[in-house]
């Protein structure tokens, strides 16, 4: 038999088996204390759909018991109508106090090993058998020990499986906890209704069926769907819901009874309305509170303000890294991780973040966001609490300023660093020069002048040839001296001064189209003494600035400004009037400005829109060694 017709089959026999069962409450009509029947064939329907359900998503251990129990189920009024009524009993206790909650226990399939839980398990099998024995050998007390013992065996067993798992698998834990705990205060509600509503034995039976689809419900959701349904959410809502209509029950019934002692009637027909719209306008500011007070009960103390201001303080001013001050407030703020981040990676982190369950504040230093402080939830919540996240709006402006500095830190490091390399090139580029150039031509120079002494006594002609060539060696080595040196700084620089160099370098660009570059230029007429190194990077800066626009701008004209700012800064500043479709992108002339300017302690920017492109050099006019 092929697969499909092997998968079917099961769910074909039970449909009929629920179908034969309703058919038996026509054939065989029970009497009024076999009404459990009804509920029997309810809930074997919706163990029945939660197997049908799982069954689908996956193939469980906990799905197969639910379809055994739903079997059973379907089986007992079928036994009560031709068979035995005792194994009728036999069957529907056996699958309630044995199968289900074995099943329930069942929606971790991957759990750790343990042996508490092996014991736990075994447990719940036994005691669900001893009320079976119990039951049929008619010992009420002994029925009602087992079935205590049997409650007790469950909860143990939940309590042991929730501590052994974490996660998704705990959500599961805590589903089959939400619907075990509904199905039970659903039944002692309806048992404390009995006897002040209207109600017969066959209308409880139908609600009491009702009621016992929960538990079925939740391991479904527990299987398939753990983490799309939140049960914390659940969890929460429904404890809140319940003590503020109790809440709201007691104050309504408390003022009536005091009404009732003062007066000696129940309130007239305007007092119950002005009471509702009392407890109307105050529930919301005390469902808030209420909140508050039980996450403090459930998830623990509040977060300390002062404590966390005080330790992240002396963490900031030690200059201690960021690892350290996130270590700081996890511990304060009794949170499972905190991880800090940067343009999209995480720079810092302590503890441990589930992606899923997080609250991401902005770090904002001067109106610019520098980073994300993304807080890991603690077990149980869905947002941070109160305390904690007015904690977290404390603190985000000292580590954003904090942030900020430690980006600029690094910035300052790496652009060091930049300067560095920019110097050993410079340097093994002089030492090449240096060695492959001016090393060879002055060993010549030396051989060629021993040998005109040595030939001044013997060929004085040749000597006088040998010398006149050692003339010209000399001038190529001048020449390569020459070289080197107005590669260290612009022989223009001490002979023109920096404002007339600059203009005798750029006078002969022409733009990209062959045109003549008309660079005007607004300088003081006279300039303070400027450091060497000041003056080369201004002459730099200026002249591949210009050299640029005259490469890449479709324009004839820029202009060029030297000015004095504030006594302490050299400002050149190169514009264009060129349209830029878009903004430049650094190449090799940007990075070798950026390099020289930041090398003596200055700053460049480069800004690019439609209507042109500025280059802006700020230099220092002293530099402290």
């Amino acid at each position: 038999m092929s697969a499909p017709y092997r998968s079917v089959l099961p769910w074909t026999g039970t449909a009929l088996m629920a179908g034969a069962a309703v058919a038996s409450l026509w054939f065989a009509p029970p009497s009024s204390s076999q009404y459990w029947v009804v509920w029997a064939i309810m809930t074997g329907v919706w163990l029945a759909g939660a197997a049908l359900v799982t069954a689908r998503q996956r193939a469980s251990v906990a799905a197969r018991l639910l379809w055994v129990a739903a079997v059973a189920l379907f089986a007992a009024p079928l036994s009560l109508a031709v068979g035995p009524p005792d194994l009728a009993v036999v069957l529907a206790v056996l699958a309630s106090t044995a199968v289900v909650p074995l099943a329930a226990l069942r929606v971790v399939e991957e759990r750790p090993a343990s042996r508490l839980l092996r014991w736990a398990e075994v447990s719940v099998v036994a005691t669900g058998a001893g009320c079976v024995t119990a039951l049929v050998l008619g010992n009420e007390a002994a029925l009602i020990a087992t079935s205590v013992a049997s409650a007790t065996a469950m909860c143990a067993a939940a309590w042991v499986l929730f501590e052994v798992t974490s996660g998704d698998d705990r959500r599961r834990v805590l589903w089959l906890v939400v619907g075990a705990a509904a199905t039970t205060l659903g039944g002692m509600l309806l048992f404390a209704a009995e006897n002040s509503l209207p109600m017969g034995p066959l209308a409880g039976v139908i609600v009491l069926g009702v009621l016992s689809a929960l538990l079925p419900g939740s391991i479904a959701v527990a299987l398939v769907l753990p983490r799309r349904a939140d049960v914390r959410a659940v969890m929460r809502r429904a404890a809140v819901l319940i003590v503020m209509l109790a809440l709201s029950a007691s104050v309504y019934e408390g003022i009536a009874a005091v009404w009732q002692l003062a007066m000696g009637t129940r309130p007239g027909k305007g007092v119950p309305a002005l009471l509702a719209a009392g407890i109307a306008a105050g529930y919301q500011p005390v469902r808030l509170r209420i909140e508050a007070v039980m996450d403090e009960m459930l998830f623990g103390r509040s977060a300390d303000p002062v404590e966390t201001l005080t330790r992240l303080g002396t963490d900031l001013t030690a200059g201690a890294p960021p690892p350290l001050w996130l270590h700081t407030l996890r511990s304060t703020l009794g949170v499972p991780g905190i991880e800090l981040r940067q343009e999209g990676a995480t720079i810092a982190t302590s503890g441990t973040v589930d992606a899923h369950q997080t609250q991401v504040t902005a770090l904002r230093a001067g109106g610019e966001e520098v980073g994300d402080l993304v807080v890991g939830l603690p077990p149980g919540h869905l947002r941070l609490p109160r305390a904690a996240a007015a904690v977290i709006e404390l603190v985000a402006a000292p580590l954003a300023q904090a942030l900020h500095a430690a980006r600029l830190s690094e910035q300052l490091r790496l652009s060091r660093g930049r300067v560095v390399t920019a110097l050993e090139e410079e340097r093994r580029r002089m030492r090449r020069d240096l060695h492959d150039g001016l090393g060879p031509a002055l060993t010549g120079i030396a051989y060629t002048a021993d040998a005109a002494v040595n030939l001044i006594a013997t060929d004085p002609d040749r000597a006088v040839e040998t010398l006149r060539g050692l003339r010209t060696d000399l001038g190529d080595t001048i020449t390569e001296i020459r070289r080197i040196v107005y590669g260290l700084r612009p022989r223009a620089l001490d002979e023109l001064g920096l404002v007339d160099a600059i203009r005798q370098r750029i006078a002969p660009l022409r733009a990209t189209d062959g045109r003549a570059l008309t660079v005007s230029v607004d300088a003081p007429a006279q300039l303070p003494p400027l450091p060497a190194a000041v003056e080369v990077a201004a002459y730099r800066v200026a002249v591949e600035a210009v050299t640029n626009i005259a490469r890449h701008a479709s324009v004839t004209t820029a202009s060029l400004t030297l000015l004095i700012q504030d006594g302490t800064h050299l400002r050149v500043m190169v514009e264009d009037g060129g349209q830029c479709a878009q903004a430049w992108t650094p190449g090799v002339g940007i990075r070798s400005m950026h390099e020289r300017v930041e090398e003596i302690g200055g700053n460049l920017t480069v800004h690019s829109s439609p209507q042109g492109a500025t280059i802006t050099a700020d230099l220092p006019l002293s530099i402290e060694n």
